[in-house]
């Protein structure tokens, strides 16, 4: 299965060099990469703000909107949960598939969150982008067990050098996966991934 999952890997990514860096910034609406930067800043009543002032057109806003909403105790758990049923269309945009990824992050939907971030990085042609993808798809092989592909990714960005102080930090973790039981989130997210369904590619 790693070994499919690394041919896998190595074909998307040599697409990825082949395509990427003709744009600076992901697609995706106006709206979206508003919302992108709140959700990025956790900034949660501003998200409730806005949507309250302009209606939401995007899928992906309002799903973001409904974690704000969860983490200021406005919504609960079903409420998300329900929310973030057949989400297949909501990756409309590379910013749509990166927010996504966030929500399913932090809802320990990692599998899902891993698909948001894979979907982002085989259609971006932004590097910030693919920088992004690249950090996310790397914490979820390291949540899951998938060592050394999150050494290829993590070799990719290192050739980069866009994210070395994030690389300082999640690179012994990747060397020693050990270490990964006593890291604050990575930790709970492991152990919240093993109680699910795996939903990866669904």
């Amino acid at each position: 299965m790693k070994k499919v999952l690394l041919t896998m890997l190595t074909a998307v990514l040599m697409c990825c060099a082949c395509t990427s860096g003709t744009s600076d910034e992901a697609s995706g609406t106006d709206e979206e990469k508003r919302y992108d930067a709140m959700l990025r800043k956790t900034q949660w009543e501003k998200i409730v703000e806005e949507a309250a002032e302009h209606p939401i057109q995007s899928q992906a806003c309002y799903k973001v909107l409904r974690l704000a909403q969860f983490r200021l105790g406005q919504a609960g758990k079903e409420a998300i949960m329900e929310c973030l049923l057949n989400s297949r269309d909501v990756l409309s945009s590379e910013t749509a598939a990166l927010m996504m990824s966030d929500v399913y992050f932090q809802l320990s939907m990692v599998n899902m969150a891993q698909r948001a971030a894979f979907e982002a990085l085989v259609t971006t042609k932004s590097a910030n982008a693919k920088t992004r993808a690249l950090q996310r798809l790397t914490e979820t092989a390291l949540v899951t067990g998938q060592y050394e592909i999150a050494r290829k990714y993590i070799s990719i960005l290192e050739e980069e050098g866009s994210v070395d102080k994030w690389l300082k930090d999640i690179k012994p973790l990747a060397e020693h996966p050990e270490r990964i039981e006593q890291h604050p989130v990575y930790q709970q997210l492991r152990q919240n991934h093993e109680k699910v369904e795996d939903q990866f590619f669904l």
